[in-house]
C-alpha cells in the first residue's frame, strides 16, 4: 500500500467483506477466548494488507487466503494457550467418582496429586486429550506423533491414571471423546 490512508482503506474493505466469516473461523479454533480469536482476525487483516502481494489470485481466492491466514494464526494460539493453561481441575468432576462419595475437594486434591505424579509430557497429553478434547491426529502434530502413537499413550496414560486415582481411594471411569 501507498499510503496510509490507502492502507486503512483497504483493511476497511477487507473487514467489511470478510469480517464475519474471519472471526467465525477465529471463533471456532479459539472457543471461549473472544480477544485470542479477535487478534487473530486483525493480525491476519494487516499481514494481508501489508503484504497483499504474496497473495496469489491463481491458487485461491481472496476469501480462501484470509481463511487460511486466520486459521493459521488461531492454530498457533491455541498451542500457546495449550502449553501455558493451568489444568482446570473443575471439568472433571463428572467423570470421576468417590466410594465414600467424597466432597468436591477430595476429588480435586486426588486428582491435583495423581496429575502431579505424571511427568509433564503426560500432564500435557492429559490436557490436550481430557481438558481440550483435541483429536489424535491434532495431539500429533502438537506433540510430534503419529495418531497411532498418540492413542497408545493415551491408552497407557488412562491406565496409570486409574492406577494413581485407585490410590487416592478414587475412581475414573477413563472414558473420553475419541473423535
Amino acid at each position: 500500500m501507498d499510503t496510509t490512508m490507502d492502507r486503512d482503506r483497504e483493511a476497511q474493505r477487507v473487514l467489511d467483506q470478510y469480517g464475519r466469516l474471519l472471526r467465525t473461523v477465529a471463533d471456532a479454533l479459539l472457543p471461549g477466548y473472544p480477544e485470542e480469536a479477535e487478534e487473530c482476525v486483525q493480525d491476519a487483516l494487516w499481514t494481508y494488507v501489508d503484504g497483499i502481494q504474496r497473495w496469489d489470485p491463481t491458487r485461491g481466492s481472496e476469501k480462501t487466503y484470509l481463511c487460511v491466514l486466520v486459521r493459521s494464526r488461531a492454530k498457533d494460539r491455541r498451542r500457546r494457550l495449550a502449553a501455558r493453561r493451568e489444568d482446570s481441575l473443575e471439568e472433571h468432576q463428572g467423570a470421576l467418582w468417590a466410594e465414600d462419595h467424597a466432597e468436591r475437594s477430595a476429588l480435586r486434591d486426588g486428582l491435583r496429586r495423581a496429575l502431579e505424579a505424571l511427568e509433564p509430557e503426560e500432564r500435557r497429553l492429559f490436557t490436550l486429550r481430557f481438558l481440550y478434547q483435541w483429536p489424535s491426529a491434532e495431539i500429533g502434530r502438537t506433540m510430534g506423533l503419529s495418531p497411532n502413537g498418540v492413542d497408545a499413550r493415551v491408552t497407557r496414560l488412562r491406565k496409570k491414571l486409574k492406577r494413581l486415582l485407585a490410590q487416592q481411594g478414587l475412581g475414573w471411569d477413563g472414558k473420553e471423546d475419541t473423535r
